[in-house]
């Protein structure tokens, strides 16, 4: 038995939300899949864990999520499927002495996320490449909360860098892409496409302003999108 499966037992599952008993010295992620554009959530949908791949569930209603049986120093990348929205998995969460909630899901569904690529003007490569956006987010902010939630007029970088042509493609205020934007609106969204799999990690720069920064597993064929408040988080 590995180290996470002996931390999972104990563990208690209350409907299809697997939650920590006080006794367990582990740490637990929790959040909530969320459709883009929408203050909605999502039900139906599979989440897994990448990195532990016997952790799975199946939202309710409510679109939460939960999952338990960390330990200090692991990483925690959540990938969901559903058969109406494009595969995606969030940026990765790295477990410091603490449980980690408010990990988000911005689903796109799929007629979405094909209008997005012809507004952009590219044609996904979902064969060997990846997509990768996040969301340069204000104080405070976050999807659960009302209206725009971007801090305007930062920049963003990403490690390795990626082709020029790959981005960074801004949001404007109306949440459209627009590739002749040189930093970000109010909506805060940023977006690198058809990028080659593999670690990245994004940095954002604006004077005056502290960044959380962002971690991403690139894979081919999914949509990476570190959604608030796990983005690009202003401090």
């Amino acid at each position: 038995m590995n180290r996470v499966s002996s931390a999972l037992v104990g563990v208690v599952v209350v409907g299809m939300v697997a939650t920590c008993s006080e006794s367990e010295k582990t740490y637990c992620v929790s959040g909530d899949a969320i459709p883009f554009n929408t203050r909605s959530r999502l039900a139906d949908a599979t989440i897994s864990v990448l990195e532990f791949p016997d952790m799975s569930m199946v939202t309710g209603d409510d679109g939460h999520f939960k999952f338990c049986g960390f330990g200090d120093g692991d990483e925690v990348t959540l990938v969901l499927d559903h058969p109406d929205y494009h595969a995606i998995q969030t940026g990765t969460q790295t477990i410091d002495g603490a449980d980690i909630e408010q990990v988000t899901f911005q689903v796109v569904d799929n007629d979405t996320y094909q209008f997005l690529a012809m507004v952009i003007g590219i044609t996904p490569d979902d064969e060997t490449r990846c997509q990768m956006v996040t969301t340069v987010t204000r104080v405070g902010k976050s999807l659960y909360d009302e209206g725009a939630h971007g801090e305007a007029g930062a920049t963003v970088t990403v490690e390795p860098v990626p082709d020029a042509e790959m981005g960074p493609i801004y949001f404007n205020e109306s949440v459209m892409p627009d590739p002749t934007m040189t930093e970000t609106s109010e909506d805060g969204g940023v977006l690198f496409v058809n990028v080659e799999p593999g670690e990245y990690v994004w940095t954002a720069h604006e004077e005056g302003v502290d960044f959380t920064q962002v971690k991403m597993k690139c894979r081919a064929g999914y949509l990476v999108n570190a959604s608030p408040p796990k983005g690009l988080q202003a401090l």
